[in-house]
């Protein structure tokens, strides 16, 4: 995997280099998100984006708390817990579009949710790994 080069917003740093590069990645896959909803694209487009993108969390969330184990970060139990929540409302965003055959317009609402939920979590758990080194 390689390590992004786009900057992340300093709000965001967590000064661990694989961590805020995944960042951007979970940042950049919402912002094409946008992109494709604004550009009137097609439901199976958008729900294979957001597959794209729940395969890519589920990646991230991984390594991210095999990181905070091994630096020993005070936040991992809390961001496991954060984790398998924001895990839960992706499944149910993909059975709303996907099963219950609810309109693509709601993906404006999930893209929302994503968003602030990710940056919120950045912010309130994730950046709890400043301060913590590598044992």
């Amino acid at each position: 995997m390689s390590i992004a080069t786009t900057p992340l917003d300093p709000d965001l740093c967590t000064g661990h280099l694989q961590i805020d590069a995944d960042h951007v990645e979970l940042l950049s896959q919402l912002a094409k998100l946008k992109e494709a909803l604004d550009g009137g694209s097609g439901r199976e487009k958008t729900v294979d984006m957001i597959v794209t993108l729940q395969k890519y969390t589920l990646g991230h969330f991984a390594r991210e708390e095999e990181h905070m184990v091994r630096v020993n970060c005070p936040s991992l139990t809390r961001n496991i817990a954060a984790h398998r929540e924001f895990s839960r409302r992706v499944e149910n965003w993909l059975d709303l579009l996907t099963v219950s055959g609810a309109p693509v317009s709601i993906l404006l609402d999930v893209h929302r949710e994503a968003t602030a939920w990710i940056r919120a979590h950045i912010i309130g758990i994730d950046c709890g790994l400043r301060g913590c080194v590598h044992r």
